[in-house]
C-alpha cells in the first residue's frame, strides 16, 4: 500500500504544473531586474549579474557555486544544480551567458538598460540574446525545486561570462578548469529561435545542432612607402585592394551539409508539391545546379548555410594623407561549414588571390567539427513540447551561421542543442546585436513553459 501511495505521489509531481498566471509577474519582474544589470562586453564585467543569480539561488535554497577567473576577476561563472537520484546518468546542462553586446544609445528609441515594459513588450539589450533563455532556465529550476520534484537525471544551470567575444575566460575556461563539475549528456544553449517568416511559407523552430566555424584571418601586404605626390605601381594599398576585390567577388561553391539536408527534407515534407520536392532533392547535383542558386539567394541566412562565406570587416592602412604607407592590413571573418578544415580553405583562398605578396595570418583557428544528433531523447522531447505550444510550427535541426559557446562542448563530443523557444519575426531577429531589442511577455512565458516541461520529461523517470 505504501508503495502505491509513493508511486501515485510521484506521478502527481510529474504531471503537476505551476500556476503560470501567478508565475507571470515573478518571471517578468526577474527578467526586468536582470536586464537592468549592464553586462556589456566590452568591458564584460558580469560580477553584479553573478551576485544577482547567487542571491536568488541562496534565497531558494538551491545548491550553487561561483567561479572567479583569476586572470580577470570581472569574469565570473555561476553553476547551480538540482541533484538527480541516479548518479549513473550524466546531467542536462542549461547553458546561458550573462554578457551582452554594447549599444550606441544615440541610435536607440528605448533605454537599453531599463527593462521597460510597454504594451506587453519588454525592451532592452539582451532581451533575446540571451538573458531571456537565462530567465527561462532560472524559472524552470526554481519551479521544479519549489515543487519538491526529484529528478532522475541531475540538472545543472551554468551562467557564464565572455560569450560575446568567444573569449578564453568564458565557457572554455570552465571546461578547461572544472570539467569534472560539468561533463554533461546534453547541453541546452542558444543558437536557434522560432520564426514566423524566416522560412518559406511556414513558421518553424530551428534547433541548432551544428554551427559554422569562425575562422578569423588577417590579409597583410608590406612594401615600400613613398610620397603621395609620386604615385607608383604596386604599393601595399594597391596590392591589397586588388586582392580584396577578388575575395569579395569570389562566389564560393554551394555545399549541402548533412544537417542542412535534413532541414530541407523536413521543410520539403511540410510544403509538399513541386517546391517541396526541390527542397528534398537539393543534395542531388542536378537539382542543386538548376535550383541551388535561387534557394541560396532567397535570404542572406540561407545563403550562409549553403556555402563557406567571407566578410571583409576591418581595414587598416596609412597615417597621413600625403604618405603612401608601407603596410596595409585587412581583417576577414571567414565562416566555414563544419566539415571544412581551415588550412584547406586557406589554400583555396590563395589560389583565388594568386599573389604571393599577400600574406594570410590566422588569428583564430577553429577545430570543432562535431554535429549533434537529432535522434536523441532530448531533441525528440523538445520537439514534442514545441509542437504542444505551437502545433502548426515545424521543429527541425538547424545549422547556426553564428558562433555560440556550444562549440566548446561539441569539441569534446557533447551533443548540444541551441534554441531560445520563442516565436518571432525576421524584424525581431534583426534587433539581435542591433537597435531596440525587445521580447513580448507572451514569448517569455511560452519559452518558460517549454523549458519547464522539457526538463521535467528529459530528467524525470523514463517515459
Amino acid at each position: 500500500m505504501k508503495k502505491i501511495i509513493l508511486i501515485t505521489y510521484a506521478l502527481i509531481l510529474i504531471q503537476a504544473e505551476p500556476n503560470w498566471e501567478k508565475a507571470r509577474n515573478e518571471t517578468v519582474n526577474l527578467f526586468q531586474e536582470y536586464l537592468r544589470i549592464d553586462t556589456s562586453n566590452p568591458p564584460g564585467d558580469v560580477r553584479l549579474a553573478a551576485k544577482w543569480f547567487a542571491d536568488i539561488f541562496g534565497e531558494e535554497d538551491i545548491s550553487f557555486e561561483i567561479f572567479t577567473v583569476p586572470q580577470d576577476p570581472r569574469r565570473m561563472h555561476v553553476l547551480a544544480e538540482l541533484t538527480g537520484m541516479n548518479p549513473e546518468l550524466k546531467p542536462l546542462l542549461l547553458l546561458n551567458h550573462m554578457d551582452v553586446v554594447p549599444v550606441d544609445i544615440n541610435y536607440w528609441n528605448e533605454k537599453p538598460f531599463d527593462g521597460e515594459l510597454r504594451d506587453g513588450v519588454i525592451y532592452g539589450r539582451g532581451t533575446i540574446d540571451m538573458k531571456s533563455l537565462g530567465i527561462m532556465h532560472l524559472m524552470a529550476l526554481m519551479q521544479l525545486h519549489r515543487e519538491g520534484w526529484r529528478p532522475e537525471r541531475t540538472i545543472k544551470f551554468l551562467a557564464v561570462a565572455d560569450e560575446e567575444i568567444l573569449g578564453p575566460l568564458g565557457t572554455s575556461w570552465m571546461i578547461e578548469n572544472h570539467w569534472d563539475k560539468l561533463d554533461p549528456e546534453w547541453v541546452w544553449d542558444e543558437g536557434g529561435v522560432g520564426s514566423l517568416d524566416s522560412f518559406s511559407g511556414m513558421s518553424a523552430f530551428a534547433i541548432a545542432v551544428a554551427q559554422k566555424k569562425s575562422f578569423w584571418v588577417e590579409a597583410v601586404v608590406e612594401g615600400k612607402s613613398g610620397h603621395g605626390m609620386r604615385p607608383y605601381k604596386d604599393h601595399p594599398n594597391e596590392i591589397l585592394v586588388k586582392a580584396l576585390t577578388k575575395i569579395v567577388n569570389w562566389n564560393t561553391p554551394l555545399e549541402i551539409a548533412p544537417v542542412v539536408d535534413e532541414m530541407f527534407n523536413r521543410m520539403g515534407e511540410r510544403i509538399g508539391g513541386g517546391q517541396g520536392l526541390v527542397l528534398k532533392s537539393l543534395d542531388n547535383g542536378l537539382v542543386r545546379y538548376f535550383a541551388g542558386g535561387t534557394i541560396a539567394n532567397s535570404s542572406v541566412t540561407t545563403n550562409a548555410m549553403l556555402r563557406n562565406t567571407i566578410s571583409l570587416t576591418m581595414l587598416n592602412s596609412g597615417y597621413k594623407t600625403n604618405i603612401i604607407p608601407e603596410k596595409a592590413t585587412a581583417t576577414l571573418d571567414i565562416r566555414l561549414l563544419p566539415h571544412v578544415e581551415p588550412e584547406d580553405f586557406l589554400e583555396d583562398l590563395k589560389l583565388v588571390i594568386n599573389d604571393d605578396r599577400v600574406q594570410f595570418i590566422p588569428k583564430r583557428i577553429p577545430r570543432n567539427k562535431h554535429v549533434s544528433s537529432w535522434e536523441t531523447d532530448f531533441f525528440n522531447i523538445l520537439s514534442d513540447e514545441l509542437n504542444r505550444e505551437k502545433p502548426d510550427a515545424l521543429a527541425m535541426p538547424f545549422m547556426t551561421i553564428g558562433g555560440t559557446d556550444s562549440q566548446f562542448f561539441q569539441a569534446k563530443g557533447v551533443d548540444c542543442y541551441g534554441l531560445i523557444p520563442i516565436m518571432i519575426t525576421e524584424k525581431d531577429i534583426q534587433s539581435i546585436h542591433g537597435i531596440d531589442e525587445s521580447l513580448s511577455v507572451e514569448n517569455l512565458m511560452m519559452g518558460t513553459r517549454i523549458v519547464y516541461r522539457t526538463i521535467k520529461r528529459v530528467c524525470g523517470p523514463g517515459e
